[in-house]
């Protein structure tokens, strides 16, 4: 190969690289802010807890009957998991041996990406239902909802807009 070839590609693979650290940088910081949001929304439940010795479930979610509130803790703990999933990844990429580095952390952060892209949605869907547990017998339950998952058809856009750009 010509010299100048040769430089040209280490430059390329050079810029590839940072342009690949800073990435995953943005996506380990969002991965950690999902990770902190879900977390304290799974510490801090939506409607209280039942209060007082006199009650047969001391400590428990006053809202632990409602469907609502079911889905809202699902949703939150499916969210929790792929965004820490995420986070484990970012981590552990630098333990990756030297030996195909680059394939195999381009592997990693593509999974990590997926995790905290699917991590998303049942971040969205937990707000809206445990917003909906709360305010079920109140006029802006509804619309409340809606407007959260207006989160739908944005995603929905931009997917079709990148594969548009992808093809």
């Amino acid at each position: 190969m010509p010299e100048n070839l040769l430089q040209k590609m280490e430059i390329e693979m050079k810029e590839k690289r940072e342009d690949m650290d800073k990435a995953a940088q943005a996506h380990l910081v969002v991965a950690a802010l999902i990770t902190t949001v879900t977390f304290a929304a799974g510490i801090t439940m939506p409607g209280g807890f039942v209060g007082g010795d006199d009650h047969l479930h001391p400590g428990s979610a006053v809202l632990r009957k409602s469907a609502a509130f079911q889905v809202f803790i699902i949703t939150n703990a499916l969210s929790l998991m792929l965004s820490s999933s995420a986070v484990f990844i970012h981590l552990f990429i630098p333990l990756i041996p030297t030996e195909h580095f680059f394939e195999k952390r381009t592997s990693f952060l593509q999974i990590a990406f997926w995790f905290l892209l699917s991590s998303m949605a049942p971040m969205v869907l937990a707000f809206v239902t445990g917003t909906y547990a709360v305010l079920a017998h109140s006029i802006i339950a509804i619309p409340t909802c809606i407007i959260c998952l207006s989160f739908v058809p944005i995603l929905v856009y931009i997917f079709l807009k990148i594969s548009w750009y992808a093809l």
